[in-house]
């Protein structure tokens, strides 16, 4: 065993287990992340045309994230516009939940890790004093020094496994909510084109009159 992981004591395996745990979690989610198709302005904007040509070029065989989308509600376009949302909610739902999937977990584990380390150290200097208070002899600055050494040694390796760990956490779901919310919006275009209607008219048509809407 190396030296730095003796110096951890009894809390080196949790420690250990915990970083293998955060890596193989992070790795799991980067390669699910990587594979998402950002959705361009241009393809956002553009989006009726997408929608109609989905079935015919980009979404024919085996499509993929938002593609799917488009594919689902090209294959249910002869439903009534309510199932067709009812479909479509379902979806982004089980999209969700996928792109969610693990991060609690890897959050769970930034948590933990530093509460290991803390309680490691804890230890640690219980072990130290109680070392020092059975010796007879003069107390040295460099004694204290060595055991305030190995007692912090596993808060410091709680905090750099809890750091990445919450980071990754939260980037992957702000990477998701993002994505979905630009999902979710061409998906709304796409429908409005089903039915007959084109949001960029209100955007060639400056002299249309503004309707607000109130709430029932």
């Amino acid at each position: 065993m190396p030296a730095w992981f003796i110096s951890m004591g009894p809390l080196g395996w949790p420690l250990a287990l915990c970083s293998l745990l955060a890596l193989a979690l992070l790795l799991e989610r980067l390669s699910v992340f990587l594979q998402l198709q950002p959705i361009s302005e241009k393809t956002l904007h553009s989006s009726a045309a997408v929608c109609r040509d989905c079935s015919i070029q980009s979404c024919g065989k085996r499509p993929s994230g938002w593609r799917y989308g488009l594919a689902l509600l090209e294959r249910h376009g002869s439903l009534p516009a309510e199932q067709r949302e009812e479909v479509l909610g379902c979806w982004l739902q089980e999209e969700r939940n996928r792109l969610n999937r693990h991060l609690r977990v890897l959050q769970m584990v930034g948590v933990l890790a530093p509460m290991l380390g803390l309680l490691g150290t804890v230890l640690g200097m219980v072990t130290m004093f109680a070392g020092i208070a059975e010796q007879n002899g003069p107390v040295t600055p460099a004694l204290l020094a060595d055991g305030l050494w190995q007692a912090l040694y596993t808060t410091v390796w709680g905090m750099l496994i809890a750091i990445p760990a919450l980071a990754a956490g939260q980037g992957f779901s702000f990477w998701a909510e993002r994505y979905l919310e630009r999902v979710q919006m061409l998906l709304n275009r796409c429908h409005l084109a089903f039915n007959g209607l084109d949001l960029s008219l209100a955007e060639t048509v400056q002299s249309a009159p503004v309707m607000q809407w109130r709430a029932s």
